[in-house]
């Protein structure tokens, strides 16, 4: 059974304004293209931060992506209500996107701006797969920037670099200082 499976930690579910608490993730039923579920062992909410700390077993699902990681930290766009200037300015900010407003999944009037994943980053979309030792998805433009020794792995190649960036609705990638192994036997991680 993979391990994304047999997770029985806490289930939450980003979208449109929505936050529910779910089942395990076996049980999670079928969600909307634009939701994003992540699965763990504890999470800790820092609100006046405008983050979301998912720890132990982490897996981060959306149609047709899923990554597991050892530590996870959802970062949302715009500051807290009520954070003070302070707060305010010495918040890190959202990367820049072109996407803003209602149709990013949101936590309650914050919506969700880029994901990082830490220690032991397994991606898989499709027939890829991938490792790093960290991860960083941003939701806006639906952008995987992995560094790390980051590995990815498809049927025929395998490639390797210092820093990948996956755009994954275009199914396009850049890789630096990259390394491919054309026709190599299916070597993907298990």
């Amino acid at each position: 059974m993979p391990v994304w499976r047999s997770i029985n930690g806490l289930a939450v579910l980003l979208c449109g304004g929505l936050v529910l608490a779910a089942e395990p993730a076996d049980r999670i039923p079928a969600t909307p293209a634009d939701t994003i579920v992540i699965t763990s062992q504890s999470l800790v909410f820092k609100n006046q931060e405008n983050m979301a700390v998912f720890d132990g077993k982490v897996a981060m699902t959306k149609v047709g992506f899923i990554m597991h990681a050892d530590h996870m930290i959802v970062h949302f766009a715009g500051a807290s209500e009520t954070a003070t200037p302070a707060q305010k300015s010495s918040a890190k900010p959202a990367p820049p996107s072109g996407r803003t407003g209602p149709e990013l999944p949101t936590l309650g009037t914050r919506s969700v701006s880029w994901i990082e994943a830490m220690g032991n980053v397994i991606m898989e979309q499709g027939g890829k797969k991938s490792k790093s030792k960290k991860a960083v998805y941003s939701q806006h433009d639906d952008k995987l920037v992995l560094t790390g020794d980051p590995e990815v792995w498809e049927e025929g190649y395998h490639v390797t670099g210092v820093r990948m960036t996956m755009f994954l609705k275009e199914d396009r990638s850049i890789v630096e200082s990259s390394r491919v192994v054309i026709n190599e036997a299916d070597g993907a991680p298990k």
